[in-house]
């Protein structure tokens, strides 16, 4: 998937004018589009518009 310019408007349309824009609008604006919120929130980044940072991730190992 590449984003061109009519998904970029899409996507714009879908967070608003929330800013930062949260976790949780990323995430619906990723359904919408078919994609990743991690795509989601690169991308608007990647436009100058502020993303809230996401949560601390789980660890994939333990320390046993």
């Amino acid at each position: 998937m590449t984003w061109d310019k009519d998904r970029e408007e899409q996507l714009l349309e879908v967070v608003g004018d929330e800013r930062p824009v949260s976790q949780e609008t990323a995430a619906e604006a990723a359904e919408a589009l078919d994609v990743s919120t991690r795509s989601v929130s690169a991308k608007l980044r990647k436009m100058g518009v502020e993303v809230e940072k996401a949560g601390p991730r789980a660890r994939k190992f333990s320390e046993e």
